[in-house]
């Protein structure tokens, strides 16, 4: 089973974090159908066990992992609270220590900016919308 793990943060963009849920719940789903096991655990995980998105809705989230333990995907979505997570040097260190445990770290939309934050864009091209 492949783990991915979306990171939250406060007013974090709603649908940078449901979208991707949805779309592993659904490969989980259609494996399920066909007699097979599903292949993605999804967790959430957040600096707090509750994380307000900047649509108002709370999420539950898992506490940050500690280093070490290897995953599939790290996927650090984006929203209006990215410029206070790029300020958060805990969080900015966490992601950063994280990715060396994932097999591959993706960002959606502004969350670029905390994947180059943490130094993870250094001498790559990339793009945000």
């Amino acid at each position: 089973m492949r783990r991915i793990e979306v990171l939250a943060y406060p007013d974090i963009q709603l649908l940078d974090v449901s979208g991707p849920l949805q779309v592993f719940a659904s490969a989980n789903d259609f494996k399920r159908q066909a007699g097979e096991p599903a292949p993605y655990e999804v967790v959430v995980v957040a600096a707090s066990p509750r994380i307000r998105t900047s649509a108002g809705l709370v999420l539950e989230a898992a506490v940050l992992p500690t280093h070490g333990g290897k995953i599939d995907t790290l996927l650090v979505p984006g929203g209006w609270g990215v410029n206070a997570a790029c300020d958060d040097p805990v969080l900015v260190q966490w992601i950063a220590g994280r990715s060396r445990d994932a097999t591959r770290t993706a960002s959606v939309c502004s969350g670029a900016m905390l994947l180059a934050t943490a130094g993870l864009l250094d001498g790559r091209r990339a793009v945000t919308h």
